[in-house]
């Protein structure tokens, strides 16, 4: 959707920083990193394949300074590692940073042969441990200790007692099952399944915790933070059972119980890597969230969600860049991680690098997969045919993906070729008959080429139809450029009282489409005043009130198909599709040319990578807009983007002229004076920005520092 150029460019702030920034170090903290693999269970015992590993992670993270991740994970590096052909074992050592990795065959029925494996550096030690299905804790026991003793782990006697009485108590075998797969945290587990296993053991602190976990996941979070209070009254030292109530507790909002609770489970082991990415999360000194997030790390170099953390914590660009890079190294298959990344270096303005991270991702042995390839589709123009080429060889991979397929026609809609797009799309749809992304998206592409008809069939054709058909058709008209069609359909049920989110929001569109703009943000905000998470509606006041900044409070007068473009334009951008978005904007231009449609022409060529179009564009805007502080800011910019300092402070000079409280354009023109040494005049600029929108602060913190600095008597 329309938006200002960045408040604090990426790229210009990597230029202005004049010290080389080095890599953050982690914590120096002793850890023993374990990783226990599935189990090889025969069918007689199959449940204790999970479940065992499950004991054994439980009890292993209570020895101070050892930890060990959650089955799960280590199961999706496994098993993409077998897919590569590459050793799994060694692959698993490496992403995990392991000190040892456990795995075993259990053979049995009611007499139970354990085939116990411990890997190290490629080393492997085993033994066969011998016990009863009917004494678990026993059998469990026994792992535990010659795991210890085969890994060459220290732990002291206090350790060991509370080691032991962790598998103390086993819960019912009939409850093995759904509780191993849970304790995994892997996908299938019902909760369900879990309340009839508490059902037949309602006092298990294992279960209960558990249990509470999966209940907060589906959105239960009373009943989650009864269970998790329960267990962790049953078992208060127990580490996993406390970091459990601290997830569960956060998840509610209870910032007290959760902080509580996290702490109790680093008082039992310090280097437990979710208990201390937990706890960072309620730490307000940057330098002690930033030691705990270090210290998860070093204990799970795999903890996705700690180096996201560590990386927001970084001061600059350079040391966030460098954050994430090594996030990478640890995660070349997590796509949460990899589009941080992506993103990082996007910002910086590297658009081959953010390719050549793709390339390098997908060269790993566990970093394919379609989802990684179809981050390709978050590439600029100026990269786009490689980022297409990019994506079907992905396809070639992953012929089956709907991801890739919708990732390809992203691309091609993004060059223009709406026709390629709609083709890729209903061969993926022919491929998948109920794949309703994928129609959804070809419903699009074929509105925005006014190919009404085709579109609603696409839809009504799925074998299930999406309980909300009609206010998607309504929508399509809206892609189509038709919003007076949109207002006569939905007039009626707004008359008659109707108060769907989804159709009022439609309906206030529609209204800004054809100049009603007042009407249009009354109906949008009363949207949002009753659903702040309405992000549809919140986007669409925005683009109403950038509207009102670049064009004032006089509808844009546009008739026919200048008007239809027009529409069509403002919607691409709505899905930053900014390809179409030109496009859209150029058509509506050799129509009817008006400053309006220059401007939005220009945002969407600068970003897509098209500086210079973008330029050409702004100075036509120029023309009938004048000295617009939102117009001369991006024009500003773009200057500075392909080089032209002189120009870029022309712009921006007469953007804070405009207007003063431009906060935006008196951040812009105060990095280009930081950048040409002129650091009193930066300071004054960054100061007036941070009094007119203190929300920059953070960001610019590290330029005023430096430029009082330099300024000091």
């Amino acid at each position: 959707m329309p938006r200002h150029l960045p408040s604090v460019p990426a790229a210009l702030l990597a230029i202005a920083v004049a010290v080389v920034l080095g890599s953050v170090a982690f914590a120096q903290s002793t850890v023993t990193r374990l990783v226990v693999m599935p189990f090889d269970a025969s069918r007689s015992v199959e449940a204790l394949g999970l479940a065992t590993p499950g004991a054994l992670q439980r009890a292993l993270n209570q020895l101070d300074g050892v930890y060990v991740p959650p089955v799960g994970d280590a199961l999706i590096v496994l098993q993409r590692a077998n897919q590569a052909g590459v050793d799994p074992i060694a692959e698993i050592e490496r992403l995990f940073g392991a000190d040892a990795v456990v795995l075993a065959r259990i053979v049995g029925t009611s007499g139970i042969d354990v085939e116990l494996v411990v890997s190290s550096g490629g080393t492997d030690q085993t033994e066969t441990i011998r016990g009863a299905m009917s004494d678990l804790p026993a059998l469990w026991r026994q792992l535990a200790e010659r795991v210890i003793a085969l890994a060459g782990v220290r732990a002291g006697g206090a350790d060991l007692v509370e080691m032991r009485d962790v598998l103390a108590r086993v819960p019912e075998a009939a409850v093995l099952g759904p509780l191993g797969l849970a304790t995994a945290r892997l996908p299938g587990v019902r909760l369900d399944d879990l309340e009839t296993a508490l059902s037949l053991d309602a006092t298990s602190p294992w279960l209960l915790a558990e249990t509470a976990r999966v209940a907060a996941l589906q959105g239960q979070l009373e009943r989650a933070v009864s269970l998790a209070t329960e267990a962790a009254a049953a078992a208060p030292s127990q580490v996993e059972v406390r970091v459990v109530e601290g997830v569960v507790k956060a998840a509610a909002g209870d910032a007290a119980g959760a902080e509580a609770a996290f702490r109790a489970a680093v008082g039992g082991n310090p280097m437990h890597a979710v208990a201390l990415a937990g706890l960072a999360d309620f730490v307000v000194d940057t330098a002690e969230r930033t030691e705990l997030l270090e210290r998860a790390i070093a204990a799970s170099p795999r903890l996705v969600d700690a180096h996201l953390a560590l990386a927001e914590l970084q001061a600059t660009p350079q040391r966030r860049l460098q954050t994430l890079r090594r996030a990478a190294e640890r995660l070349p298959d997590s796509i949460t991680t990899q589009r941080a990344l992506l993103e990082a270096v996007l910002s910086t303005g590297d658009t081959r690098g953010a390719l050549e991270l793709l390339r390098q991702a997908v060269g790993q042995p566990v970093g394919a997969s379609s989802a990684m390839y179809s981050l390709a589709a978050l590439l600029p123009a100026g990269v786009s045919a490689e980022a297409l080429a990019f994506v079907r060889e992905g396809r070639a991979r992953f012929p089956e993906s709907p991801t890739l397929a919708l990732a390809e026609a992203d691309l091609l809609s993004a060059a223009g070729d709406l026709d390629a797009a709609a083709d890729a799309l209903f061969e993926a749809l022919r491929d998948d008959p109920s794949a309703v992304a994928v129609a959804d998206a070809l419903s699009t592409v074929l509105a925005r080429q006014g190919r009404l008809d085709e579109a609603r069939a696409v839809l009504e054709g799925l074998p299930d139809r999406p309980d909300d058909l009609d206010l998607r058709l309504v929508e399509l008209q809206l892609a189509a450029g038709r919003a007076r069609v949109v207002l006569e359909e939905l007039q009626p049920r707004v008359d008659a009282g109707d108060r769907d989110p989804t159709m009022r929001t439609l309906y206030g569109i529609a209204l800004g489409r054809v100049g009603r703009i007042d009407e249009a943000q009354r109906v949008l905000r009363e949207v949002v005043d009753e659903d702040p998470g309405a992000e549809v509606a919140a986007r669409a006041i925005e683009v109403l009130d950038e509207q009102r900044l670049i064009g004032g409070d006089e509808a844009l007068a546009l008739e026919g198909d200048a008007a239809v473009a027009f529409e069509q334009g403002l919607y691409a951008l709505e899905i930053a599709d900014y390809g179409g978005a030109a496009a859209a904007f150029g058509r509506a231009r050799a129509v009817q040319d008006a400053g309006l449609l220059a401007f939005y022409e220009g945002f969407a060529l600068q970003s897509q990578g098209d500086v210079r179009g973008a330029i050409t564009a702004y100075l036509a805007a120029r023309e009938e807009l004048g000295d617009n502080d939102v117009l001369l800011n991006n024009l500003g910019f773009a200057h500075l983007q392909v080089g032209r300092i002189d120009l870029a402070l022309d712009a921006l000079r007469a953007a804070v002229a405009a207007n003063a409280d431009n906060a935006q354009a008196q951040l812009n023109l105060g990095l280009i004076h930081y950048q040409l040494g002129n650091f009193e005049e930066a300071l004054a600029r960054f100061e007036r920005a941070v009094a007119v929108s203190p929300a920059l602060a953070d960001s610019i913190t590290p330029f005023i520092e430096e430029a009082q600095r330099r300024t000091a008597p």
